[in-house]
């Protein structure tokens, strides 16, 4: 995992970049309790950062853009072939 004291890009690039992984079908649930997190101002990093009080639980599900990855096949055998 990245360190969390890196800026990793965006927040929308970073939750792009998690969605693009996911398989069609998956669902990712978050729950929390009392958590803070400080979110810093791209804009202006002299300011003060903003403070997120979460406290709650949180779904993310996909659906069918990106297939489930399918199991792996193995060869079919073939008598003909066997010597």
């Amino acid at each position: 995992m990245a360190d969390s004291s890196q800026p990793s890009g965006s927040w929308a690039d970073t939750a792009a970049s998690l969605l693009s992984k996911l398989s069609g079908g998956v669902e990712l649930s978050f729950a929390f309790d009392q958590m803070e997190l400080q979110v810093p101002n791209p804009q202006n990093p002299a300011a003060t950062p903003a403070t997120w009080r979460l406290n709650g639980s949180m779904r993310v599900r996909t659906r069918g853009e990106n297939p489930p990855a399918a199991a792996p096949q193995l060869p079919t055998a073939n008598p003909s072939n066997v010597g």
